[in-house]
This record gives structure tokens, C-alpha cells and sequence, in this order.
């Protein structure tokens, strides 16, 4: 039988709901980036990011919704604080991005 401990990066999709990191991270990461870019708050992407995980982690309790993301089991706690994470540091990386623009020389 294979061991089902928390592992860092999912690698299988059997094991998406048992990593901290699997490939919908780097999705909640590409949307920070787009919010980031777009001037969206941080304060709000994360608010928006922690509803939507509670929202999310709910439906995928009930094995009858679980289809939807076509998992075996709902996420980790952990995996649901790294996406909450990721989305953050996108966000920061676009307004990183926007803020250097104000400093470039051709914008004079």
C-alpha cells in the first residue's frame, strides 16, 4: 500500500489533494498576476483568494460535487494556504511590474 503522508509537490494526480504544491498553484499564481497587473488591492485578491478556497473546499467535501475537480479528496489545509499564497505573490510580482514603469526613462 502506498503512503499517503503530505508530500511537497504533486507529481501524480492521485496524490493532487495530498501536496502542498500541485498544478493549480501555479494557475492561483497566474491569476495574482493578472490582478497584480490590473492594480487589484492585495487586500482584496487575498480575501477574494480565501473565499473562494473556503467555497471551494466545501463543495469538495460532498462527494457529489467532488467530480467537478475530479478529485479523490478535498484539498489539504496546507494546499489551500500555499494557493492563498501564491495568489499573493503574483499579485505582488504585477504590482512590482507596474511600479517600474514609473521609474523608466522613456516614460518622461
Amino acid at each position: 500500500m502506498r503512503d499517503r503522508r503530505m508530500m511537497l509537490v504533486a507529481t501524480k494526480k492521485a496524490d493532487q489533494s495530498l501536496a502542498i504544491l500541485d498544478p493549480w498553484s501555479v494557475v492561483h499564481g497566474a491569476t495574482g498576476l493578472a490582478l497584480g497587473l490590473l492594480g487589484t488591492r492585495l487586500s482584496t485578491a487575498l480575501a477574494l483568494a480565501i473565499v473562494y478556497e473556503l467555497v471551494e473546499g466545501r463543495l469538495q467535501a460532498d462527494p457529489s460535487v467532488r467530480s467537478i475537480w475530479n478529485v479523490s479528496r478535498p484539498e489539504s489545509f496546507a494546499n489551500q494556504v500555499a494557493d492563498v499564497l501564491a495568489l499573493g505573490a503574483g499579485v505582488i510580482a504585477g504590482h512590482r511590474y507596474n511600479a517600474t514603469a514609473k521609474r523608466s526613462p522613456l516614460s518622461d
